[in-house]
């Protein structure tokens, strides 16, 4: 399975994007805040606290623990690529 290179799936391994705490620190924006106001928009806030990702969040944990332990192998790409999708 080939893995492409998604604008949001780099700004999330990277950290370098369209990430508010990103764009904040290069004073490109000013202010950090998620547009929920629940946090600093850093990448773990926005996988792991994001509520506009909560149910594709609750989708790959589900499909993950059944039968593996984080980190996972390459077969979930497929479920992390749709749960990246929907990010930023």
């Amino acid at each position: 399975m080939e893995i492409k290179a998604t604008p949001n799936f780099t700004a999330i391994v990277t950290g370098r994007g369209n990430i508010k705490s990103y764009l904040y620190k290069y004073k490109i924006i000013d202010n950090p805040m998620c547009s929920y106001k629940k946090g600093e928009q850093t990448v773990d806030h926005i996988l792991f606290d994001w509520t506009l990702l909560e149910q594709e969040r609750d989708k790959l944990k589900a499909v993950v623990t059944r039968t593996e332990k984080w980190p996972v192998s390459i077969k979930y790409y497929k479920n992390f690529k749709e749960y990246m999708d929907k990010i930023i």
